[in-house]
Formats: structure tokens, sequence, C-alpha cells
């Protein structure tokens, strides 16, 4: 049975989750003053003022002033800004984890794959080393029948000996 999808489904879920939760922050945003004041438009005239500089830039007027943004221009853009960064960074983080997962169990594969060949090289070695001992002892055991073979020749020619010599003292 192929195992579900959980890592994938947790993404897709919190996604969901995030929108409504960027919503609230944006529009949270809009009416906390102190957030207002210290982060959205502080925020929104920092990438203001990058935006206009590079459009300026690329078109060739490189030293042309860059105007402060109304109040009510710069909150909508500041909370829409942090709005989109908290789902990016919301996002960017469910795909670091994902890959982090993904990678810690590549390694446990890669694991079990290399502690598998281990043990695979370990008994050939293993196996090699008693064939080794088994020719060794199948020599040996050659040498020693051919010496009781030399040893049954030399009985035989004792035995043939001894008959010649009875037979001919009778």
């Amino acid at each position: 049975m192929p195992a579900l999808p959980l890592g994938k489904m947790a993404i897709l879920a919190v996604k969901q989750v995030a929108k409504p939760i960027s919503k609230g922050l944006k529009e949270g945003a809009k009416n906390s003053r102190v957030f207002k004041n210290y982060i959205i438009l502080p925020v929104a005239q920092g990438v203001h003022w990058i935006d206009v500089k590079v459009k300026t830039t690329l078109m060739g007027a490189s030293n042309a002033k860059v105007y402060k943004m109304n109040e009510k221009l710069a909150v909508e853009y500041g909370a829409e800004f942090i709005s989109e960064f908290f789902l990016y960074a919301l996002g960017s983080g469910l795909l670091l984890w994902e890959y982090t997962r993904s990678a810690r169990k590549e390694e446990k594969k890669e694991a079990i794959l290399q502690a598998t060949r281990e043990r695979i090289e370990d008994q050939l070695t293993r196996l090699q080393n008693e064939s080794t001992e088994s020719v060794f002892v199948i020599e040996q055991q050659g040498a020693e029948i051919r010496s009781l073979q030399r040893q049954v020749g030399n009985l035989h020619t004792e035995i043939e000996k001894l008959k010649t010599s009875i037979n001919g003292n009778s």
C-alpha cells in the first residue's frame, strides 16, 4: 500500500491557512498605529525608494530624486508588501522543510544501502577466505592421499616379497 504524501498535504493545508492569516496581518497592520508607524511606513518607503531608483537607473536617469509616498498609499503598499512577504517567507520555510525532510530520507536510504553493501562485501570476503581455506585443505588431503597410496603400494610390494620368500623357502 503506497504511503500518503502527508508532508505535501500538510504544506497545502498551511498555505490555505496562511492566506487568511496574511489578510488579517494586513488589516491589523493598517489599524495598529505603532505597527503602522514603525514597520509598515518605513518598509513601504524603503521598497518604494528601491523601486524608483532601479526604474530610473534603468531608464538612464540615475540621479533622479525619490519623493516619499503619501501616508495612505504607503500604508496600503507596506501592508501589501508585508502580507506578500509573510506568504513568501512561509512558502520558503515550507520548501526548506520539505527539502530537508527529503534529504534526511535520502540519507537514511543511502545509509541502509551502504550497510547492505558492506554486509555483502563482508560475506564475500568471508566466502573467499573459506574458499581459499578449502583449497588448502583439499591440497593437503590430496597430498595425504598420495602418501597413503605410496604406503599402500609399498605394503603391496612388501607382501609380494614376503609371498615370494615364503614360496621360495617351501
